[in-house]
């Protein structure tokens, strides 16, 4: 195993993971309630400010609620050896695992870095992914888990016990004033639509037919 190959995967793969999970970078953004979004975004801000151990802790709390970029990320961290040892069957099993959906860019990584390994390595990869990973941290279990808890958060959210929310005006985390139709509106607080969602604009992604950058509902209003 080269490697000089594995770190240039390893700064590839923060490249990529960079750009596509700031998923709460907008107001608007389709997968603003999700759990795992704040998680990541703080995950990528103690990444950035080299806080490697908190950014690791970060992305595996997301990790538990089905967000691929930060099973994605834990598996780039584990390959560059950052807030944990360098593990490259540790990674190859994260990368796996984020690549369940069929995520275009993600199964390249998982391609190319079982490329530059070997049979052992693939072979301790196989048995992390199945009996460490997948039974606390695979879609099998983790949608589910997503969907019930998003599901409590909106009865739990002041104004939506109330079934109407229209008149209400929400300040968001980010200090954006919100109509409170729109930050309630059940498809947002909908996990598997939310991955339905997810899932065909990364498989675009993958055909080359958007570009790489915030991903918004078609009928979402603009950002003020």
């Amino acid at each position: 195993m080269k490697s000089t190959a594995l770190l240039t995967a390893a700064l590839l793969a923060v490249v990529f993971t960079t750009s596509a999970s700031a998923q709460n970078g907008s107001p608007f953004s389709y997968a603003e309630h999700t759990p795992g979004a704040r998680l990541v975004a703080e995950g990528k801000r103690s990444y950035d400010a080299g806080q490697y151990a908190s950014a690791l802790t970060k992305y595996e709390a997301a990790a538990r609620w089905a967000d691929k970029f930060a099973q994605f990320n834990i598996g780039v961290m584990h390959l560059q050896g950052k807030g944990t040892e360098f593990d490259p069957a540790r990674a190859l099993a994260w990368f796996q695992l984020a690549a369940e959906r069929d995520y275009p860019m993600m199964l390249t990584m998982v391609e190319e870095l079982d490329a530059m390994v070997d049979d052992p390595i693939r072979r301790e990869a196989e048995r992390i992914r199945v009996e460490e990973l997948e039974p606390q941290f695979g879609d099998e279990v983790a949608i589910e888990r997503t969907h019930r808890r998003m599901q409590r958060d909106r009865r739990l959210a002041t104004g939506s016990r109330l079934g109407f929310a229209g008149f209400l005006r929400i300040i968001d985390r980010n200090g954006f004033s919100r109509d409170g139709a729109e930050f309630y509106a059940e498809e947002k607080w909908d996990f598997r639509q939310i991955v339905a969602i997810e899932t065909q604009r990364m498989q675009a992604l993958g055909d080359g037919r958007v570009e790489l950058r915030e991903l918004e509902l078609d009928d979402e209003p603009e950002r003020p």
